[in-house]
């Protein structure tokens, strides 16, 4: 076999490697991740829904945290692993975050949004999307569209994400609206007029 052919075909068989390798990482951690509910809070409403999936943003992302690094101050280093835990009603929380990965316990590695001297108030979890299937959309995009109260943007029914956390990496496995699977949301038929019910009107 030329060389110049041996070389193409191991470039080649590398390139689709990785995909594969990517796949069977993504299918451990929905398997063996432990699992974490991470309420979700209301987003940019200007355009939530893009394509095929949905944005995302979470409750757990804003808080009072010490900054991990001591070069942080100057922007030299904006990432830190969160240590993660739950709260009495199972949801996750983010007790600390450190500049060095942990060697026991669940945590995902996480960017700095806003912070101060020596103290973060905003971070960006590393997953805020929910992919769907085409079509999907309109009616997720109803169910979890920001209203403003007064100038407060609020989320009108509660929802959470499924994620599954292993070695930090993340998968979300579902997305939780009042207390049901989106894909349950879906399968229902859209109501012809709006009716004084639980189910939200996309209004």
């Amino acid at each position: 076999m030329p060389r110049k052919m041996l070389l193409f075909l191991l470039v080649a068989l590398a390139q689709l490697a990785v995909p594969a390798w990517m796949l069977i990482g993504h299918e451990r951690v929905r398997s063996e991740g432990e699992v974490f509910k991470f309420r979700t809070a209301p987003v940019d409403p200007r355009d939530p829904f893009r394509g095929e999936y949905v944005s995302l943003s979470f409750e757990a992302e804003t808080g009072h945290w010490p900054l991990p690094h001591e070069d942080d101050a100057s922007g030299a280093r904006i990432h830190a692993y969160a240590v993660l835990a739950k709260d009495d009603d199972d949801f996750a929380t983010i007790t600390a975050l450190v500049p060095e990965r942990p060697t026991t316990g669940a945590y995902i590695p996480v960017e700095f949004m806003t912070w101060e001297t020596d103290t973060i108030f905003n971070i960006r979890l590393p997953f805020d999307r929910y992919y769907l299937e085409e079509g999907d959309g309109p009616k997720t995009e109803a169910l979890l569209a920001t209203q403003w109260n007064d100038g407060v943007p609020t989320q009108p029914l509660p929802a959470y994400a499924v994620v599954r956390v292993l070695d930090g990496e993340t998968v979300i496995t579902d997305l939780i609206v009042d207390d049901k699977s989106i894909h349950e949301w879906l399968k229902e038929e859209p109501r012809t007029s709006p009716e004084p019910t639980s189910a939200p009107s996309g209004s």
